[in-house]
């Protein structure tokens, strides 16, 4: 009957119809398992193995669900649980441990877009040209940011294609040939092609254009092979060739529509359009019309690595302490050059990374060889090198911007140095000794006095011989005279150098002349008898400029008025043949002659001091040929990071 059936069945429950079957089989189950448990069942006697096995057998599954995780406990006993406990506390740890060790190991910060960065430079910009930039260290600096040249060089100065492909040479070492790069943009999205090469190389070379490189060219014939190679050809080897061809390229397609006359005038020299890493953003002028801000910002679509940091601006100022005074009053963020006398007048110097960068410029005294007088004695300019302590020269802080060298090839031309040839390390026994066989006593002065006597002092050009201990043979005095630059640098190393000679007995005078008139004064004319002073010897390890006899005169750099007809042949052949090997063998017999002949005492290479926030990362520049190649790894630099993954 209706009245009769049950709540549950009335309400029409959904509860499964075998639970009332459960519960009326539970208790029997219960009863059969405690029943079975204090019976020896398969050799086991405890209650709780017999549940655990009887909840098993209930079990379809044997891999818990994670809500039965839960009670898990009910079926360990107290020594497995000591186990689990410790196991997971190794797990913890070692998971920790690894996890620390990936993170160490495996992620590191890495470059990221995005920041800025400003640097002072000494002087104002005057044409941001390739043409004529190579006058104007401030034009070079913002020109090798804004162009690019067929070449340019790597971290260690070594030449690589740029806005090349590749390029080729012919046997005779006559022809380059180069493929450019497909798709490179200059700066307003026009496709770079063969005619902007050709184009630039060809206004280099015109008389109307006036570049300061048309000398560098000439003799030089370009040629357009297509839209995307061109060929040089030369009317002779030259080994230099190559490190011409990093000169930056420009823009036919706007440059051609300026008359070559009015290159100077157009507005094209301060606002560039390139194809380098950044491109011109803006310049800021005072109520005089003289720049003091401009402003370089990121090439998205440059051929090559893109830059980090997004914006690079320049500040100018006049001389180098208006640029570290911008320093201190945090206006820039790097100085381009420092000298070592401004050094300690840096605020904040742990904010700043100080690099102290290689470059091919060296430091000697050149014996002028038509003026020696008493130097025409091989055995006193022997003693005279012989006596110099060069690492007392190089004193104190100075050792951080100089490196004492012992002959014309630099360390940075590591490849081409002879390392066997005399060095005349430091003897003051054996250059007195030189000296005392070469004839020249040692004599004392009692009074002041000159070769013809005091009478005839406004008359003749002899020294004064102070009284004192010098040598003398027969009626000459060991006397010379050094002559420099009017620089605090200069004149204490020449003090330095004067009292070494002195400890030889040899009389000795300074002479200084102000920076404006040395050139034209005394070094044009050869109105010297010891030059202290200091080169540039360029990128390449060729110094023909400097010691071949052509170069003798005033419009050469033959300081020392070298003449020697085996020094010639070898600069000669070495500057001519592509093959290392053969130009290492020619340059190193040229130093060896060098080192016989001693036209020359070879004192320093300088060092380029350069300042840069400590802010700014990436910066592993070690050598430069010029300033401006501290920005051959421009595009390393960053400021922002990011955490990557690194395996």
């Amino acid at each position: 009957m209706k009245n009769n059936e049950s709540p549950q069945k009335k309400q029409g429950t959904n509860k499964p119809s075998f639970i009332p079957t459960f519960k009326k089989y539970g208790s029997i189950l219960k009863k059969r398992a405690y029943l079975l448990s204090t019976k020896k069942t398969n050799g086991l006697t405890s209650r709780g193995n017999f549940d655990k096995k009887l909840i098993l057998s209930l079990n379809s599954s044997k891999i818990p669900s994670l809500n039965q995780f839960k009670y898990i406990g009910q079926f360990l006993n107290r020594q497995e649980k000591k186990i689990i406990r410790f196991s997971s506390i190794i797990i913890i740890i070692s998971l920790v441990f690894l996890g620390t060790r990936f993170y160490f190991l495996h992620i590191k910060p890495a470059p990221a877009f995005g920041g800025s960065y400003t640097e002072n430079l000494t002087g104002a910009p005057q044409f941001i040209n390739p043409l004529y930039s190579s006058i104007n260290t401030v034009d070079s600096d913002i020109v090798s940011l804004v162009y690019s040249g067929l070449l340019k060089k790597d971290l260690n100065n070594q030449l690589i294609p740029d806005l090349a492909e590749k390029f080729e040479m012919n046997d005779s070492e006559t022809e380059y040939t180069f493929y450019l790069k497909k798709e490179v943009l200059w700066h307003d999205d026009k496709v770079l092609t063969a005619d902007d090469i050709i184009f630039t190389y060809q206004a280099i070379t015109a008389n109307n254009y006036k570049s300061p490189l048309k000398v560098s060219f000439e003799g030089v014939v370009i040629e357009r092979v297509d839209d995307y190679t061109v060929k040089f050809i030369l009317q002779e080897p030259y080994s230099a060739f190559l490190e011409l061809l990093t000169t930056g390229i420009l823009p036919a397609h706007i440059w051609q529509q300026i008359p070559s006359n009015a290159t100077h005038l157009a507005d094209l020299n301060l606002k560039p359009i390139g194809t380098g890493p950044y491109k011109f953003k803006s310049l800021t002028k005072d109520k005089n019309g003289v720049i003091h801000g401009y402003i370089l910002e990121i090439n998205k679509k440059y051929h090559n690595q893109k830059p980090h940091i997004k914006e690079i601006a320049f500040k100018f100022s006049p001389n180098f302490i208006e640029g570290i005074n911008a320093l201190n009053e945090g206006r820039v963020e790097g100085v381009d050059y420092i000298p070592k006398e401004y050094q300690d007048k840096i605020i904040a110097p742990n904010s700043y990374n100080q690099y102290y960068l290689e470059q091919p410029q060296l430091t000697a005294l050149f014996f002028n060889q038509t003026q020696l007088g008493v130097l025409s004695d091989l055995r006193v300019r022997q003693a005279l090198a012989y006596a110099l302590n060069k690492e007392q020269i190089i004193s104190g802080d100075d050792k951080n911007f100089m490196d004492v060298i012992d002959g014309p090839m630099l360390p940075i031309f590591n490849d081409y140095q002879n390392n066997e040839i005399e060095t005349y390390q430091y003897d003051l026994a054996k250059a007195k000794q030189l000296l005392d066989n070469a004839g020249w006593l040692i004599t004392e002065v009692r009074e002041s006095s000159n070769q013809e006597g005091d009478e005839n002092l406004e008359e003749t050009s002899e020294p004064v011989i102070e009284s004192g201990t010098w040598r003398k043979k027969g009626n000459d005095f060991l006397h010379v005279t050094i002559t420099t630059v009017d620089q605090e640098d200069n004149t204490a190393i020449a003090e330095r150098i004067k009292s070494f000679w002195e400890e030889l007995n040899v009389h000795i005078t300074i002479e200084t002349i102000s920076a404006d008139l040395i050139q034209n004064e005394i070094i044009k004319p050869r109105n010297y008898q010891i030059l202290l002073f200091g080169i540039i010897l360029g990128a390449d390890p060729d110094q023909y400029a400097f010691w071949h006899s052509s170069q003798i005169g005033s419009n050469g750099l033959n300081l020392a008025n070298y003449n020697n007809k085996q020094v010639d042949e070898l600069l000669e052949d070495g500057r001519i043949t592509g093959d290392k090997e053969v130009r290492q063998e020619k340059y190193k017999e040229f130093q060896k002659l060098i080192a016989k002949d001693i036209p020359a005492i070879f004192l320093f290479s300088q060092k380029y001091p350069y300042l840069q926030t400590n802010r700014v990362k990436g910066f592993d520049m070690t050598s430069i040929v010029v300033p401006s190649d501290r920005f051959n790894n421009v595009t390393n630099w960053y400021i922002k990071t990011r955490r990557k993954i690194i395996w």
